[in-house]
């Protein structure tokens, strides 16, 4: 949801710029549309190709598609091991010239040998600083950095007299609530989630855990999140969004998810850039997250939240350590996860910790919200990240 989030607002803006633009959609499989417009409003004004399960990534039509359409600019939006396992090194990508906004989510660089896809790409272009930072550190690749972004007019912080409504229709009054945005896979570490509030539980009296996720996702890891709220005695204090995996959720009602949060929390093992946070930013929610991959700059460098320690692990600066050293300073609170990629285990102790003082200081927490508007719409509003990909691109 993320990719097709960024490359969809991406695709829009382009095309207000005058130019043409055709979308290999990798989450549709079905055929070509063109012109499409859905229940909610949203409109596709551009091509879309689907693809088949014979056809994973496009790998079996990508260079006769470019090749009919005689594209001048090819934008890849994917995680390099999709490429890697496809037939993407011996593709023929002429007569384009290839950008590929690559992601990074993990510590112990890439996945493994998925280099050799940064080379053969013309243009790589790292959507963090980390990522930008580790190949440069671990395959000494120079690559170009865009960070992903947001419409702060679709993302907005309500009236204290809208939230205190919206509040009530949803049952949240005099609530304390820490909220979730999420993707139910294994690498979001859902389960520190729930460890995590069943501490905090024990020390704020009215704080609900929020999640707005599918229980039932496919995608899920071994273990149910209902039977382990379940098993940690706290089902009076989570409440489900209602979202599902299969039908999704209305773009449009988003803003008022995040409104309803106090604080927003994430425990994943480590993110490739993190959307749902710039989103919470964005409605000057201020976020508490694992700090791993790219926490340091979007939370602690632009001062919009509080990071958690890995298990184990002291507090470091990222960007003031050689990325094969810091990973080395990491080991304590890693596991090794598909593709030799390093994963981040949170320390829960400290998550709790983080969000008990959020809660007893509120002033601080008023101004890590308003740190964090102040950042998106410097940094992270999708009108200069369009600006830095036209740059780019010509």
């Amino acid at each position: 949801m993320g990719y097709r989030n960024q490359a969809t607002m991406l695709a829009r803006h382009l095309q207000k710029k005058g130019h043409e633009i055709f979308y290999m959609a990798n989450g549709y499989s079905g055929s070509n549309l063109e012109n499409l417009k859905l229940e909610g409003g949203e409109e596709f004004n551009y091509k879309i190709y689907g693809h088949s399960q014979n056809n994973p990534y496009f790998s079996q039509t990508m260079s006769k598609t470019l090749k009919e359409i005689k594209a001048d600019r090819f934008i890849i939006l994917l995680d390099t091991f999709m490429l890697f396992q496809t037939n993407f090194l011996n593709a023929d990508t002429s007569p384009a010239k290839t950008f590929f906004w690559f992601p990074s989510d993990g510590g112990g660089g890439l996945p493994k040998n998925c280099e050799n896809v940064l080379k053969k790409i013309d243009v790589p272009v790292s959507m963090s600083e980390f990522g930008q930072k580790q190949v440069k550190d671990y395959y000494g690749l120079s690559t170009k950095f865009i960070p992903h972004g947001v419409d702060p007019k679709s993302f907005y912080p309500l009236s204290q007299n809208e939230k205190k409504e919206l509040r009530k229709m949803n049952g949240f009054e005099d609530k304390f609530v820490i909220g979730v945005v999420a993707r139910n896979q294994p690498r979001k570490h859902m389960d520190r989630v729930i460890k995590t509030m069943s501490l905090v539980a024990k020390k704020i009296p009215n704080a609900v855990l929020y999640l707005h996720l599918d229980p039932q996702d496919p995608a899920q890891s071994l273990y149910s999140i209902p039977e382990i709220v379940k098993k940690h005695g706290i089902e009076n204090r989570v409440i489900y969004s209602g979202m599902s995996a299969f039908s999704g959720f209305p773009q449009s009602q988003m803003n008022k998810v995040y409104n309803l949060m106090d604080i927003f929390l994430l425990t994943t093992s480590g993110e490739g850039f993190g959307i749902p946070i710039i989103e919470a930013m964005a409605c000057k929610i201020p976020v508490v997250c694992t700090d791993y991959t790219t926490t340091q700059e979007l939370i602690k460098d632009n001062k919009s939240g509080l990071g958690i320690r890995l298990s184990g692990v002291k507090e470091l600066d990222l960007f003031a350590n050689d990325s094969k050293e810091y990973d080395k300073l990491c080991l304590p609170g890693t596991m090794t996860g598909s593709w030799e990629v390093e994963r981040g285990i949170c320390d829960i102790n400290h998550a709790a910790s983080q969000i008990e003082y959020l809660y007893k200081h509120p002033k601080t927490k008023e101004m890590l919200g308003e740190n964090g508007r102040k950042a998106v719409m410097e940094k992270y509003d999708f009108e200069i990240i369009g600006k830095q990909w036209e740059a780019i691109l010509k």
